[in-house]
């Protein structure tokens, strides 16, 4: 037992001598380009980077200039509202932790637009009772619970429901839930 507690403040002691310090996490973040960046943050962690070489890392005596300061300084705003805007990131069915999730589980019904605009160019029955709807913009939707009210020409906003289901809305505030086909 006191073998393991002796290894176990031994292991403790060496993670905390090897923590970076302040000016090391300074001059990280003092980097400009993103890869060089990752690649510093990768080398205080003991980390191997990936894909970028460590000739790019700036050495632990290096100070930052006062043109990558500058440069930083500037910079992170507009990284930051680039990322504020940037989509999110699609999740990948691949990953086992995704198996058995729907879509509506992986959160992926927050990427697109929230809702279209456009006008109905036809409507159409099937054999067993289905009625599609064509917009002018080609896609083709089933309407799930039609009551003859839509024609062609009429114009429609089509927007996000609960789990993952669509409205298809028209003007005067009728809703129809739809399912796009094509």
């Amino acid at each position: 037992m006191n073998k393991f507690i002796a290894g176990l403040l031994l292991s403790v002691g060496a993670s905390a001598a090897a923590a970076p310090s302040n000016d090391d996490m300074a001059r990280c973040a003092a980097i400009a380009a993103p890869d060089s960046r990752l690649a510093c943050y990768d080398a205080l962690a003991h980390r191997p980077a990936d894909k970028v070489s460590r000739a790019t890392v700036p050495p632990a005596s290096a100070a930052p200039t006062p043109a990558a300061v500058a440069t930083t300084s500037t910079a992170a705003p507009a990284a930051a509202a680039a990322a504020s805007q940037a989509p999110a990131a699609v999740p990948n069915p691949a990953d086992p932790k995704n198996f058995g999730l729907t879509a509506a589980q992986q959160h992926t019904s927050d990427l697109g637009p929230k809702s279209i605009a456009a006008h109905i160019s036809s409507v159409s029955s099937g054999q067993i009772g289905q009625t599609f709807v064509v917009l002018d913009s080609g896609q083709t939707w089933t309407v799930l619970d039609n009551d003859g009210r839509l024609s062609a020409g009429d114009a429609v906003t089509i927007k996000r429901a609960a789990l993952g289901s669509f409205l298809m809305v028209t003007p005067s505030n009728h809703s129809y839930r739809v399912r796009r086909i094509r």
